[in-house]
């Protein structure tokens, strides 16, 4: 009997970054993190081409305001992506944080129900308590995300400026990072997010790719890791 070729594994990098107008001081240095994320992301890509590893990396990117939630990228490979620039990064006016991350996670959940071998991980970078939604509440964001965690999914909370774990706690978030809101903190947490992100995506892609591995063996090893996103786990 011929083999069937192994389908592979999509990995979903989904970043939600405030573009309230409290950022504006940090503009220039979040699209310069952005791209560093976006290359290191290009980066595992060409890698797992290399070795012949059937990994694929999707984009999502959105940055939120009261007046639009902006979808750079919307699950988009990461071979068709290309950096962004600040006229696609403009912070202005409030923050609707529940509504962004309610609106982004729904869209992804809709590409990856039926798919066990995909593995998402949601960032949400903000400045700022949630001040300006319209169709999600706390409560609901709470119980969208414990319910998308149960799946395996890895969600972390970067902040500045509030209560960071607190925000976290509340919104069922395990991995969490404050940063201090200066051109050289905000370098340095993208650095770290980054590093943590290809981290975690190589375990991933690399668990959902074993033939030996099972359905709920992954399930197991994602609900694991996804809590260890910022450790040094190797």
């Amino acid at each position: 009997m011929e083999n069937t070729p192994n389908p592979g594994t999509t990995v979903y990098n989904v970043i939600i970054l405030d573009k309230s107008g409290s950022m504006s001081s940090i503009a220039k240095q979040a699209v310069i993190g952005v791209n560093e994320t976006l290359g290191s992301i290009r980066s595992q890509q060409k890698k797992a081409k290399e070795e012949d590893k059937p990994i694929h990396h999707k984009v999502t990117l959105v940055a939120f305001c009261g007046c639009e939630l902006r979808k750079i990228y919307d699950a988009v490979p990461i071979e068709e992506t290309r950096d962004i620039t600040e006229q696609d990064y403009t912070p202005c006016c409030m923050t609707p944080l529940y509504d962004a991350i309610g609106n982004t996670c729904t869209r992804i959940h809709s590409l990856v129900a039926d798919k066990p071998r995909d593995s998402v991980a949601v960032t949400i970078i903000t400045d700022g308590y949630e001040n300006a939604s319209r169709e999600f509440s706390g409560k609901a964001i709470k119980s969208l995300i414990d319910a998308y965690k149960s799946k395996g999914w890895m969600f972390a909370y970067i902040g500045a400026d509030h209560d960071v774990e607190a925000v976290a706690k509340n919104l069922e978030i395990d991995n969490v990072m404050q940063f201090d809101k200066s051109e050289a903190g905000t370098r340095r947490m993208f650095r770290r997010a980054s590093k943590a992100r290809e981290a975690w995506a190589n375990d991933m892609a690399n668990c959902s790719i074993a033939p030996e591995m099972s359905d709920e063996e992954l399930l197991e090893a994602k609900l694991k890791r996804s809590k260890r996103f910022f450790d040094d786990w190797v």
